[in-house]
């Protein structure tokens, strides 16, 4: 009877330490998945952060592309006071298409000066979009 206490005690040990074995194996497995899943949302906030700056980048150029179109037209057509100008994706070599406009009023001191405004929305058609507008004197 002796012997077959013996032989309990060492199922029951390695029952045990296989339990204990199995515990900690989960208990990593769940620790890696929380670094992982840590390690994807922070991938995933810069990624969105990196195309909000490459979305900005492109704005600021097209207000500066939106004052010199204004400046040309003015140059070769007196009467040009402004327009909506639709630039598309292609135009861009982008995904997305974007609007400028662009508007010319005489300066009211006397100094015969022009005020050329652009405002910018890009992209054109998204739900999220940046708005640039910027103001120059001729």
């Amino acid at each position: 009877m002796r012997h077959h206490n013996q032989t309990e005690t060492v199922f029951h040990t390695q029952g045990t330490r296989q339990g204990a074995v199995l515990v900690i194996v989960m208990v990593c497995l769940l620790l890696i998945s929380l670094v992982m899943a840590s390690l994807l949302k922070s991938t995933l906030m810069q990624r969105r952060q990196m195309l909000k700056e490459q979305l900005q980048v492109q704005a600021d150029w097209l207000v500066e592309s939106a004052l010199e179109r204004a400046a040309r037209q003015r140059l070769s057509n007196p009467d040009y006071q402004g327009e909506v100008w639709q630039i598309d994706a292609e135009e861009l070599g982008t995904r997305y298409a974007g609007s400028a406009e662009i508007e010319l009023k005489s300066e009211a001191d006397g100094a015969q000066r022009i005020s050329i405004q652009a405002r910018v929305k890009y992209p054109d058609t998204q739900t999220f979009f940046i708005t640039r507008t910027k103001k120059i004197l001729l």
